[in-house]
């Protein structure tokens, strides 16, 4: 009688990412790359031993995960050489009643000087800002870094995504998995959820729910992130999650359809702005940019949000 015996088949990691910053945001995505597997990682911070000890536990918890890569802390940018992808969320983190403006000029000046170590050990890497307010670090990051616009771009509006998802789904009473939709603009007050291209399985939302039920998800999606500062402090486990899910599109070269912070050159009537708009990720990091036709009232809405970004990046970004 024969016997077929199947062997798992394990490989280490070759990909290797890189995340400035070992907080909660920076370490809960760290984790979460290394629980899909998706590159080694090392963690950099400027606090003595924080990366070391976040790295450190993470390695403790490989075996559940099935993990066989290298997790590595430390606070020197030299170890950072090689990386494909950097991902930067050191910075001042958002305080209840603050808004992401708030931090701007703060987390202006600890982006630049990361910003200075990453083009001088990663020259060749692509670099995602997650740091608030993203839109405007994104402007500085891009425009200190002297890297070619594609490979500059923030997590933008794909946090608010899922946010708009998770709150159709609720007022609907169905699975998340079957929510699409998509928001656009600033990540922050202004953001504007792309009401018409939301869907169920298909179905547009405005077949499903009343005016009053779609603002009422709106407004929710906007105050979400404002409402998870106030009751606990800071959001983790869904930014860290997002980080995640964005490089792997980059690393694996998936080309996923997000709305990113990326600068424009033109597209949607706009220039000299870093802002969320549709995007191609893939492993060039911003692919294409997907231009939509937006309704009048929802242009009016964009206009407004993209009035709100550059004006706090003229206000916080002031080149040498």
């Amino acid at each position: 009688m024969n016997r077929m015996i199947y062997v798992k088949q394990t490989s280490h990691v070759m990909h290797m990412i890189s995340i400035i910053g070992a907080g909660k945001v920076g370490s809960a995505a760290a984790f979460d790359i290394l629980r899909f597997r998706t590159s080694d990682v090392v963690l950099v911070d400027v606090v003595e031993n924080l990366a070391q000890g976040e790295a450190l536990d993470m390695m403790q918890a490989a075996p559940a995960i099935e993990f066989d890569g290298k997790i590595r802390g430390t606070s020197d940018y030299s170890e950072i050489e090689g990386s494909e992808l950097v991902i930067v969320t050191a910075g001042q983190a958002r305080q209840p009643g603050m808004s992401r403006f708030d931090l701007a000029e703060k987390n202006a000046k600890i982006v630049k000087s990361v910003v200075k170590e990453v083009a001088k050990y990663c020259p060749d890497c692509r670099l995602m800002m997650v740091t608030n307010p993203v839109d405007v670090m994104t402007y500085v990051a891009y425009k200190e870094s002297g890297f070619e616009r594609n490979r500059v771009f923030g997590m933008g509006n794909i946090l608010d995504t899922l946010r708009f998802r998770s709150y159709i789904a609720l007022e609907l009473g169905v699975s998340r998995e079957d929510i699409r939709g998509l928001v656009i603009g600033e990540h922050g007050d202004t953001m504007v959820p792309l009401v018409r291209y939301a869907s169920v399985s298909g179905i547009p939302i405005t077949e499903l729910l009343t005016k009053e039920q779609v603002e009422k998800i709106v407004s929710l999606t906007r105050s979400s992130g404002s409402d998870v500062i106030r009751l606990k402090g800071a959001t983790t486990y869904a930014p860290g999650v997002v980080i995640a899910i964005m490089a792997d599109a980059v690393l694996r070269g998936r080309n996923r359809v997000m709305s990113v912070s990326t600068f424009l050159q033109g597209e949607y009537g706009f220039s000299d702005v870093s802002i969320g708009v549709p995007c191609v990720l893939g492993r060039n990091g911003v692919e294409k940019i997907l231009e939509l036709n937006l309704d009048a009232e929802t242009k009016r809405e964009f206009e407004k949000s993209v009035a709100s970004v550059k004006e706090a990046t003229k206000k916080t970004y002031k080149p040498a």
